[in-house]
């Protein structure tokens, strides 16, 4: 993840008023959490596990933080269990900006059957959670994007996931 990146979401979080950054360490958004670990704006809470991340921004979320939780796409799947149950049950606006590993031409070095396994189960498990998301893999849009993602969960008092495709993370 360049700078210029780094930068047009860091001012996306800023923008929106999140002022607390949950993070569960990953290869592709180590420039962002580093960042944000050394912005004095931010709370920087890194987790040592999917279902930790979900469930402590959850409850800093229903807390009235503004929060999001990076991680990637494995994260998601791996954290599924925790969250379905913010989903309709409880009405949890939660933010989650996860790198898309396994998207279509991603070149980062992991198996190919990993990669074809986050691409063929990802959005899936989204759906029949019923999160909704979207697949950010424009730069140009990519601030937008972060502002309209966390805008929604709080409007519909419940989790949204911004998947970062390679375009945008490289």
């Amino acid at each position: 993840m360049d700078s210029q990146v780094v930068q047009s979401i860091v001012e996306a979080f800023k923008e929106e008023g999140i002022d607390l950054v949950v993070t569960l360490p990953e290869e592709p958004t180590g420039a962002l959490t580093r960042a944000i670990g050394r912005d004095p704006a931010f709370t920087s809470v890194t987790v040592a596990s999917e279902g930790s991340g979900i469930t402590f921004c959850a409850g800093a979320s229903l807390g009235g933080r503004r929060c999001v939780f990076v991680t990637g796409i494995a994260g998601l799947l791996v954290g599924a269990w925790a969250l379905s149950q913010m989903g309709p049950m409880y009405s949890v606006p939660l933010f989650i900006l996860a790198s898309y590993r396994g998207d279509i031409g991603d070149r980062t070095g992991i198996p190919g059957s990993s990669l074809f396994t986050f691409n063929q189960v990802g959005e899936p498990i989204l759906s029949a959670l019923r999160v909704p998301y979207r697949i950010a893999s424009q730069r140009s849009l990519l601030k937008r994007m972060v502002r309209d993602a966390h805008y929604s969960c709080r409007q519909y008092d419940t989790p949204v996931v911004l998947l970062l495709t390679g375009e945008v993370l490289w």
